[in-house]
């Protein structure tokens, strides 16, 4: 009997420890305070959750718009130096004039104008380094390139903007 009993107090000790027990708070004062810290905490988290969402959707239309006009802008590099007129025109925006005769591009903005000369110097790729990229307003880009050469470096920018969900070929400025 007495070895008996030692099992079914050991049961009992053991039945009375349970993981899920609840705190169990004495003031009522105390609990609700923590209940309204978790709710404030939840409701914290939740902002979070969409602010992040919001950054992330934020980041992928800017990688995005990075990634085609990066590539926009060693097509048009590529075709200035093939003299591919007719590639610059179709990828430029209404402001941009290809004038294929004269060998230039003119950049016909409200506020300035100008025009680059298409001659025979090339752009080599190997020779350019890619140095920035400006994401203004999620319709403008600018890239900014390096083109190494013996004394020095000059500073190729591109602008491009998005119209109609396309992104177009803007402007294009050398320091050189």
């Amino acid at each position: 009997m007495r070895l008996m009993s030692i099992p079914i107090l050991l049961l009992l000790m053991l039945s009375g420890c349970n993981k899920e027990s609840p705190i169990v708070l004495e003031d009522s004062e105390e609990r609700e305070e923590l209940i309204s810290q978790i709710d404030q905490l939840k409701l914290e988290n939740e902002q979070l959750k969409s602010q992040l969402n919001e950054k992330e959707k934020e980041l992928e239309i800017e990688n995005e718009a990075l990634r085609t006009t990066m590539n926009l802008s060693l097509t048009v590099l590529s075709a200035m130096n093939n003299k591919d007129y007719a590639y610059i025109a179709s990828v430029s925006s209404t402001d941009v004039i290809v004038k294929e005769e004269e060998k230039k591009i003119l950049f016909n903005h409200p506020n300035s104008s100008h025009e680059v000369s298409i001659n025979d110097e090339k752009y080599l790729l190997e020779k350019l380094e890619f140095r920035f990229y400006d994401f203004e307003d999620k319709e403008k880009m600018t890239i900014g390139f390096a083109e190494h050469f013996f004394e020095g470096h000059s500073t190729l920018y591109f602008e491009f903007i998005k119209q109609d969900g396309e992104w177009l070929f803007y402007n294009f400025i050398t320091n050189a």
